[in-house]
């Protein structure tokens, strides 16, 4: 019986190139290749040994890894990734075949996609492959690689329900059991009041669990993504029955608010109150919840998600805001008119409008003081805390930090003969972020550059922050991009300096 080798190849994008080998080798003609090599025995997978390779042949980290293409070959089956690259650093490279002189060189070289197919490829089919795939393996690579937030920002819907009655602090059993604290919803068709609650209300969270994301945090309950074909009012329904076995009606947006976590992805969330609550809610998701309780709107527990708690507090002003009334809605108002600073035509404006409503000038200055009811959430520069806590919380088994070292505007790199990066380093066990960079240069103020993730080369889940700062002298070994020019830095480093350098950091002053 024939035995058959087992190996993989990484179609390894940077950017909208494509990183191969250029193999020179004594007595051949110079061909390409691609990164990769053989399974070996202690692979724990095709991906763990694609990883392995990657690393000993480049120094790279990579995002996820897709599976694009087999290759058979007589004693050979090969197992073709798509990849885009993170970092690479060729000093770490510490395979057998770049520690032998006399097999050869391999050269590191950027290539467009559709151009791979004119380069003597060995093998030629997985040079064709490339080719006639140009635009449809960035596609697929974009769709996994970044999460849905990057681009398209997700929608998620929290139904905030509110009891402005005099409960007492209690936590529910995680039996799926509700509430146990007296003040929970009875089992009859429940009004909410119309009026609004009291600072002594109280909203319903969930303490999350087995999500991968915040577990131990609690949330507002019940949220969720909003589903293809679903209004937000629609979502909401469907929540509240799927997480708390409750029928809610009326349901009213209060808040909508664009947010964007520490270092990572943007949503929109919209936040809604339900006038009309039929059941009692308990918890029907206790693989997804560790358990329910009311809080006072306004002391909510320590650990309550961040972006929850800024909701939850828009939602608390919007509410106390609102006279009792008022109609549930009115037409809209400019953001600039206020009841203080209106000018005539705000104030015809104003009158307009509220008389359209059937609202007198006073209730016209009271809605027109109301906060607004669009925010924006973490959208500042956020520090290195709140990226460490973010990376924690979205369950980041491994941070790394690289720095844009600038000495007199310049951007100092490591340079090697093929490639030059940014400096970085892996946080240690118990070391801050601020430790990590000290490691790398000595360093003052330093200001977040922007993050992406990737797969370490022992498969473990990373995110890398990146970080700005001004030296005051070049640490060894490193030396300064020319004026102007990313050098050979990796697509995605070469995104920080130029959002580094044109000042679009995460902040908004400017804009």
């Amino acid at each position: 019986m024939t035995s058959v080798r087992h190996s993989v190849r990484a179609i390894l994008f940077d950017g909208d190139d494509v990183v191969l080998f250029r193999r020179l080798r004594p007595g051949r003609e110079p061909y390409w290749i691609t990164p990769g090599g053989g399974v070996e025995p202690t692979d724990a997978s095709p991906e763990a040994a694609l990883r392995r390779e990657l690393d000993e042949e480049l120094g790279a980290t990579t995002g996820p890894a897709l599976h694009v293409f087999t290759l058979v070959e007589p004693g050979r089956l090969s197992m073709v990734f798509a990849c885009r690259l993170v970092s690479l650093d060729l000093s770490r490279r510490s395979g057998p075949e770049f520690l032998e002189p006399d097999i050869g060189l391999h050269q590191v070289r950027r290539v467009r996609p559709e151009e791979v197919r004119t380069l003597p490829m060995v093998p030629p089919e997985l040079g064709e492959f490339i080719s006639a795939n140009a635009a449809t393996l960035p596609a697929l690579l974009d769709a996994a690689t970044y999460a849905p937030g990057r681009y398209r920002p997700v929608v998620d819907v929290h139904l905030l329900l509110i009891d402005g009655g005099g409960l007492t602090d209690g936590r529910a059993p995680t039996d799926g059991r509700g509430p146990t604290d007296g003040g929970a919803l009875t089992d009859s068709k429940v009004l909410t009041e119309s009026r609004v609650p009291t600072d002594g209300g109280k909203v319903l969270l969930g303490r999350r669990r087995g999500t991968g994301y915040a577990d131990g945090e609690w949330q507002i309950m019940p949220s969720g993504h909003l589903e293809e074909g679903e209004s937000v009012v629609d979502t909401a329904v469907r929540e509240a029955r799927e997480e708390l076995g409750v029928e809610v009606d009326d349901c009213e947006v209060v808040h909508v608010m664009h947010h964007r976590n520490a270092g990572g992805t943007a949503r929109i969330g919209i936040f809604l109150v339900a006038r009309s609550i039929t059941g009692t809610p308990v918890n029907a998701e206790p693989h997804k919840c560790a358990e329910l309780a009311w809080f006072p709107l306004d002391r909510l527990p320590e650990r309550t998600v961040p972006y929850a708690r800024a909701g939850i507090e828009a939602v608390r002003r919007a509410l106390a805001a609102t006279p009792p009334a008022l109609p549930a809605t009115l037409p809209a108002l400019p953001a600039a008119a206020d009841a203080a600073g209106a000018d005539a035509a705000d104030a015809e404006l104003l009158a307009g409008a509220a008389g359209a409503a059937g609202v007198d000038a006073a209730g016209a200055a009271l809605v027109a003081s109301r906060p607004p009811i669009l925010s924006l959430h973490g959208w500042d520069v956020p520090d290195s805390a709140d990226l460490a806590a973010e990376a924690v919380r979205a369950g980041f088994e491994e941070v790394t930090v690289c720095l844009l070292g600038r000495l007199d505007d310049a951007v100092l790199v490591l340079s090697d003969d093929e490639t030059d990066r940014l400096p970085a380093t892996v946080v240690r066990p118990g070391e801050g972020v601020a430790a990590a960079l000290a490691r790398l240069a000595p360093v003052g103020e330093v200001t977040f550059a922007g993050a992406d993730d990737y797969v370490s080369p022992r498969g473990l889940a990373g995110r890398r922050l990146a970080f700005s700062a001004r030296l005051t002298e070049t640490p060894e070994g490193m030396v300064p991009l020319p004026a102007g020019s990313l050098g050979r830095l990796p697509y995605g480093e070469g995104v920080f300096v130029r959002r580094a350098s044109s000042g679009l950091l995460y902040d908004l002053s400017g804009r």
